[in-house]
């Protein structure tokens, strides 16, 4: 079995996220899984995948947007629990 990572990519609005998702998709290792508004303006994204990929991904995409400072943070769980995965709808 692949281990899955799982990724969380937050922005302070939705076209900030828009513009994120635009960089991380490139990777064809990652899926989206998810998308919450959470308040405030502020939107997370939520991905599985290759950790490397993952890593090499949000990083690219922060530095796009640190810029004009719509980039609040990411979070990656490299190797999660199969019940966390199964709270977002992940075969583990």
């Amino acid at each position: 079995m692949i281990e899955k990572s799982l990724g969380i990519f937050e922005t302070n609005s939705i076209s900030a996220s828009i513009k994120a998702l635009s960089v991380i998709v490139k990777e064809n290792s990652l899926d989206i899984i998810n998308k919450q508004v959470l308040g405030d303006g502020i939107v997370a994204l939520v991905f599985t995948g290759n950790l490397g990929a993952m890593k090499k991904a949000f990083k690219i995409s922060a530095e796009h947007l640190s810029a004009s400072s719509e980039f609040r943070a990411f979070h990656i769980i490299p190797m999660p629990h199969k019940n966390l995965l199964t709270l977002f709808g992940i075969r583990g």
